[in-house]
C-alpha cells in the first residue's frame, strides 16, 4: 500500500468523495447459518440478493442499512489487522429500550453507555464482533 504524507493543504486540491450513507459492513463469520439465524433473530434483518450471490457473502439488510456476512473460509481478506472496532445500528427511543429488554431476554450480555449526545448498547455476536445499538437524544442528531 503506497502511503503518501503531504500537509493537509495538499488534499485541498481534491473533491472530496460524496457519501449518502454507510452501505454496509463486511463480517466475517465462522459459521454461516449459525450467524444467519442469529442476526436475523436479533435484528430481524433480511436477506438480500441470495439469488444473485450465492451463498456468500450473505448480504442483511433493514431498510437500507446492511450488513455482509463473509464466510471465513471464502474471505480473500487477511484474518489479521486491521480489524473493524465495531459496527453500529441508529434506532429511535423506544426500539432502543425494546432492544435492551430483548438482549436480556434473549441471555445476550450488554453494557449501557451514555455518550451524551446518544445512549448506546454494546454487545457481541457469535464471532466475538463488537454491535453497537444507538439512540441519540433529541436535537442532537447528527
Amino acid at each position: 500500500m503506497l502511503r503518501v504524507h503531504q500537509p493537509l493543504t495538499f488534499w485541498r486540491d481534491f473533491r472530496m468523495i460524496h457519501v449518502d450513507a454507510l452501505d454496509h459492513v463486511a463480517i466475517p463469520v465462522t459459521d454461516m447459518e449459525r450467524s444467519l439465524q442469529w442476526y436475523g433473530s436479533v435484528f430481524g434483518l433480511e436477506r438480500r440478493f441470495e439469488k444473485e450471490w450465492g451463498t456468500t457473502p450473505a448480504f442483511l439488510c433493514a431498510g437500507e442499512s446492511c450488513i455482509a456476512l463473509l464466510a471465513n473460509s471464502s474471505s480473500s481478506l487477511s484474518p489479521g489487522p486491521p480489524t473493524v472496532r465495531h459496527f453500529c445500528f441508529r434506532t429511535d427511543r423506544a426500539s432502543f429500550e425494546a432492544a435492551a429488554k430483548s438482549l436480556s431476554e434473549m441471555g445476550i450480555a450488554y453494557s449501557r453507555d451514555d455518550h451524551q449526545v446518544s445512549l448506546a448498547l454494546y454487545f457481541q455476536d457469535p464471532d466475538g464482533h463488537w454491535i453497537e445499538v444507538t439512540v441519540y437524544l433529541s436535537g442532537m442528531e447528527p
